[in-house]
């Protein structure tokens, strides 16, 4: 019997098949593949910015040691003061002055120099600035017989109607710190043009508001300018040692360089021209006052009015007029 031909083998092709593709609906399996993409796209974006914003915390300056009194305060920025009711600024006896540097331009938080107008050699004093408001706010809140003025011109064209003194406010706004409880007692005084001004003019906007001449003051500035307010603007005022206070803080660096400099660009030409009446400190005042501006203090304050316009033939000499403090 003949043998028989095997019939030829038949290949069946199985596809391979991705399981839970072959059980999801089309529209599924399209999500699923974009979804696989948006991942692969957005997770590197992701991880950068976590990198970026990890290295800027990691980097940034380290915040201002706040006075203590000041610790606990709001840093965000104030609402209003719809709480604070008129005070009776006339029982006040005690002046704190701090003389304004810098302009703060009143965006963003005063701890960062981007949001001041400086000049090249003031980059890194920003510190110190917010230093002297928060020492000058701490005094009144610890005083209730105190008014804090800040001090300080229109100097910078470059800054606009920013004024020193008006930026000083600002910051201690921005920082919470000019809680119900000192709101009335914190003003400025926007016509200073140098150090001596800052005393004068702030005396003058004690007495506006006051109706009295202060039996005390406290300037907060800069420590290495401690002797040219102790030595030479408080004789040219004739001002009682006993009762004027200096509180020094300096900005980071050398303090002996800056008290060197101090000397020759700041102490020794007040020590030969009390009053600014000419020379260099007249022309830093002109320069100072680009806006032209000027003050009504010798209308509200006769009293000293002789003081505003004072130069003498001989420039070392104090004014000898009779003055309120000295009665």
């Amino acid at each position: 019997m003949p043998s028989r031909t095997p019939p030829p083998a038949v290949r069946i092709n199985i596809p391979t098949v991705n399981i839970s593709e072959a059980w999801a609906p089309a529209p599924l399996r399209k999500q699923r593949v974009l979804g696989t993409r948006l991942v692969r796209f957005y997770l590197p974006c992701v991880l950068l910015l976590s990198l970026v914003v990890n290295i800027y915390y990691i980097t940034r300056p380290a915040p201002l040691a706040l006075p203590s009194t000041l610790a606990s305060t709001r840093q965000d920025g104030a609402t209003g003061h719809r709480g604070v009711a008129e005070a009776d600024l006339g029982q006040l006896t005690d002046l704190v002055v701090v003389p304004g540097h810098g302009v703060y331009l009143g965006a963003g938080s005063p701890l960062d120099e981007a949001n001041w107008y400086l000049l090249a050699q003031q980059r890194g004093e920003v510190g110190a600035f917010m230093a002297h408001i928060g020492k000058g706010v701490e005094m009144v809140k610890e005083h209730e017989q105190a008014l804090l003025v800040f001090s300080g011109g229109q100097t910078r064209v470059e800054a606009g109607a920013h004024s020193e003194a008006q930026g000083y406010w600002a910051a201690a706004e921005r920082m919470g710190w000019l809680t119900n409880d000192v709101f009335r007692r914190v003003v400025t005084e926007e016509f200073a043009r140098d150090s001596l001004e800052n005393v004068l003019f702030s005396i003058a906007r004690f007495h506006e508001l006051t109706g009295n001449y202060p039996d005390r003051i406290t300037v907060v500035g800069f420590e290495f300018k401690r002797e040219r307010f102790v030595n030479l603007h408080r004789r040219a005022l004739h001002y009682p040692r006993i009762r004027f206070n200096y509180i020094g803080i300096n900005p980071p660096g050398d303090a002996k360089r800056l008290a060197a400099n101090e000397k020759k660009d700041g102490y020794d030409l007040f020590a030969r021209d009390l009053y600014a009446c000419a020379g260099p400190l007249a022309d830093k005042r002109r320069s100072r006052n680009p806006f032209r501006m000027s003050h009504g203090y010798a209308r509200s304050c006769p009293e000293i009015a002789p003081l505003f316009d004072y130069c003498p033939a001989t420039r070392t000499a104090a004014y000898e007029g009779d003055l309120p403090w000295l009665n």
